[in-house]
């Protein structure tokens, strides 16, 4: 799939408009290049937000800033596109600042989106968003990034399929801690999983004891990582997930910008030094149960990384393929309820847990 192809499904994917992101492919179409063309769009859902807020309608202007949190965001997935030597990270960095900014202004017209919270871990905080469900106690899922998406907007689309079955979310600021400052990204998730157990576990609305985990690319690398730090993650679902980064891929001018800019490093050594570093092999194996979903057309983490998953992991790893390019962007509709199914029921499978009541949205410290 072409690299723009690509984009288009993962933008359709966090939310924009059809009329929006119809109206940016028609600037490109008329020579415009990618970043602007969605930057504009981002800037008119923000008009359209704060005209809303002129006239007391705090629910649309919620749902506008939303949009044009992914519009922010759409626009900074032009790194992808510009030439070797062309200036890409302050551009991306300042999109996804605006991105940030907009998602928080619709946190603050509508509280029932969740709240933005600091879990104090060995590794420093970890910010991320609390999303319940109405009803709880609710079983928690940890939702992890990749590598250049953001928890206000891809996070939150994959966080809506959890939240209808019933499960609470936490969108994690994870690994390249965009909303802290300072910044500091962190990949080991094993490290930090004890840390956000014990936080989750004094939380009123949410089931202690059993946790979830998500993530997509770099972020079901991450998920490894979590059940293989903490027996208190019963499950995960790894979409597309890398088993390492080193060799060919990091030599890939995408993949060093996309490190670069999550792990706030220099491009150079820094780069190749932090690749090398991020592998499976030395993990304990997981004690909960690990759905890996692979992607049978991905020409990013092949078919060698599935191997390693399940080399590792060994009869905690269950797999399951779809013909479809990286993290199936175009096959979303059909995997993605599969894996909030999957994950509903594995969590579930030894709690025989009961709703109560009404769900509590105050974290605690």
């Amino acid at each position: 799939m072409d690299p723009r192809r690509f984009m288009l499904f993962r933008v359709a994917f966090s939310g924009l408009p059809f009329g929006e992101l119809e109206a940016a492919c028609r600037r490109m179409d008329a020579g415009a290049e990618w970043t602007p063309a969605f930057e504009r769009s981002a800037r008119e859902l923000g008009l359209l937000a704060a005209r809303a807020t002129r006239e007391g309608r705090r629910g649309s202007a919620a749902q506008a800033w939303r949009w044009a949190a992914s519009g922010f965001h759409a626009a900074s997935l032009g790194l992808h596109l510009l030439g070797p030597g062309l200036p890409w990270r302050r551009p991306t960095l300042r999109l996804r600042r605006l991105a940030q900014g907009a998602y928080r202004r619709a946190l603050r017209l509508d509280a029932s989106m969740g709240q933005w919270v600091r879990v104090p871990t060995p590794r420093g905080d970890v910010g991320g968003y609390l999303r319940l469900p109405p009803r709880g106690p609710a079983p928690l899922v940890v939702v992890f990034n990749g590598l250049d998406s953001l928890c206000e907007v891809e996070l939150h689309a994959f966080g809506d399929a959890l939240l209808s079955r019933g499960l609470g979310v936490f969108a994690a600021d994870l690994p390249a801690a965009f909303g802290l400052r300072p910044r500091a990204p962190v990949y080991a998730a094993e490290e930090v999983a004890p840390a956000l157990a014990d936080w989750a576990a004094r939380q009123p609305g949410v089931l202690q004891g059993r946790l979830g985990a998500f993530g997509v690319s770099f972020g079901g690398h991450m998920v490894a990582r979590a059940l293989a730090g903490d027996p208190r993650f019963v499950a995960g679902v790894a979409v597309s997930p890398n088993a390492t980064l080193d060799g060919p891929l990091i030599g890939l001018e995408r993949m060093r910008r996309m490190v670069a800019l999550a792990f706030d490093l220099p491009e150079g050594a820094a780069v190749d030094a932090l690749a090398s570093a991020i592998r499976l092999e030395g993990l304990e194996p997981p004690e909960g149960a690990l759905l890996v979903m692979h992607m049978e057309e991905d020409r990013l983490f092949g078919p060698e990384h599935a191997v390693a998953f399940l080399a590792w992991g060994g009869e905690r790893v269950e797999m399951r393929s779809w013909q479809a390019e990286h993290v199936g962007t175009s096959r979303v509709h059909d995997w993605l309820p599969l894996a909030a199914d999957w994950l509903h029921e594995r969590i579930h499978a030894e709690a025989n847990t009961k709703l109560t009541g009404a769900n509590s949205w105050v974290a605690t410290s």
